[in-house]
């Protein structure tokens, strides 16, 4: 998957909320294109809510990866502003996209609920030299497979293939728009 994470040459020196607000497109595109990448091997999804859903999953999941890649780099203060200013961006676009497809709701209070909680399941778990554990892939590949239809072998297609994927993909975002 191809991602714009670059800035401008030109462009001024970018604030981190601004970088987060670029992450969480980038985590939005890559949430979406694993909901894809599902649907292509088979796993089937029932609707565009079911879709943002499983969408939602990989929201949760790429905001721990930012949160743990963020550790490693940021000091406690800056982590915070930068992680909070992520779990925005990402529950602004959810809640948007939700209200667009389903009408009107509490799609937001919902979401930030929803990462509250994993933000608890996932401290548990491995995350070290920037790269996620065995524990950390599977319960992010048992979250998903909750809310699929198809739960046969969707959790370790996620584990194997999708999850090191997404975490790829949002680690070199992540690093490009640090620079």
């Amino acid at each position: 998957m191809r991602i714009k994470s670059r800035w401008n040459k030109r462009a001024k020196k970018q604030s981190i909320e601004d970088i987060a607000g670029a992450l969480a497109y980038i985590s939005w595109r890559i949430a979406g294109n694993g909901v894809l990448e599902l649907e292509n091997k088979g796993y089937e999804t029932k609707s565009n809510y079911h879709r943002l859903e499983i969408i939602g999953e990989f929201l949760a999941f790429l905001l721990q990866v930012g949160d743990r890649l963020a550790y490693e780099r940021m000091e406690d203060e800056e982590r915070q502003r930068f992680i909070t200013a992520l779990a925005m961006h990402m529950a602004d676009t959810f809640a948007e996209n939700k209200r667009d497809l389903l009408g009107e709701g509490e799609y937001r209070k919902a979401f930030i609920d929803l990462i509250n909680q994993q933000a608890e399941d996932y401290a548990e778990l491995s995350f070290s030299n920037g790269e996620a554990g065995f524990d950390f892939l599977r319960y992010f590949g048992e979250r998903v497979a909750s809310v699929m239809t198809d739960k046969h072998f969707s959790s370790q297609q996620v584990m194997d293939v999708e999850g090191p994927d997404a975490i790829k993909t949002f680690k070199k975002g992540m690093e490009d728009l640090f620079k």
